[in-house]
């Protein structure tokens, strides 16, 4: 699978047109599978004054418009945004199909410890597998992958590649340099993970995206500059993977 990776500057793309021409730019000029992009891509992680500028009817008009990228480039997209439904406002990933569909929206159930997403977002409520090119998904916004034991339960689920769509601070670049690579050896699974880059008055972003292989290793790392970056990743190999690491096996013994 032709996986991509969109970092951008959290100064950059101020409006919706800005960000859709970035999205077309990349999948104009790269051959992808799937894209996956930071949390809260269509308003940015920002103040809950600058996300809460963002009306259902931008969401809407931003939805449309990713779908029909989807269609004709025939890429799958993640990529994240304030999603409102009555009086509630969710932190939310949208999976896109390639037929102009949703094949998963994913809220945040565990939301950071954080004024913003504390004060302006409702918690969803379940995790989910779904299938990208015979693949088994799942997604997990920032904060929620940084629990063992929901990644574990995705992976004893059967989820190969798990997508994280997220807005990591420079305080916590603990989580993307050395967690991430955790979670994706104990689980034998690929992690993918889109973060910002740059300083904006309430965060400054320490970028380090990545997509990790089942043995913990580095596919791709991104540093501290907007930028984009693809790589080809094979999924045969974990099943080998884990033969010579039970874990899972183990595990059992230990519940029972």
């Amino acid at each position: 699978m032709k996986i991509g990776i969109f970092q951008p500057n959290i100064n950059h793309y101020s409006s919706i047109d800005s960000k859709l021409t970035k999205i077309e730019a990349i999948l104009k000029q790269n051959d992808l599978d799937l894209l996956v992009l930071p949390e809260l891509f269509l308003s940015f992680y920002l103040s809950k004054e600058q996300v809460s500028k963002y009306t259902n009817e931008d969401v809407q008009f931003f939805k449309q418009k990713i779908l029909q990228l989807s269609e004709r480039y025939q890429c799958h997209l993640v990529i994240g945004y304030p999603e409102f439904e009555n009086n509630q406002k969710f932190n939310s990933a949208l999976v896109t199909g390639i037929q102009n569909d949703i094949i998963y929206n994913h809220r945040k159930t565990f939301l950071a410890p954080n004024p913003m997403e504390q004060s302006l977002f409702s918690k969803g409520q379940n995790f989910e597998i779904f299938d990208i090119h015979k693949i088994k998904c799942s997604t997990l916004i920032c904060y929620e992958f940084e629990f063992p034991e929901i990644v574990r339960k995705l992976a004893r689920l059967g989820a190969q590649l798990i997508l994280v769509p997220t807005a990591l601070i420079e305080e916590f670049k603990f989580v993307s340099n050395e967690m991430l690579k955790s979670r994706a050896f104990e689980n034998q699974i690929v992690m993918v993970y889109a973060n910002y880059c740059g300083k904006s008055e309430s965060h400054d972003f320490c970028g380090n995206s990545a997509i990790v292989n089942e043995k913990g290793e580095d596919v791709i790392r991104l540093g501290a500059e907007e930028e984009f970056a693809m790589a080809e990743v094979n999924f045969e190999s974990q099943v080998l993977r884990r033969k010579r690491l039970p874990y899972f096996k183990d595990l059992t013994k230990f519940e029972a």
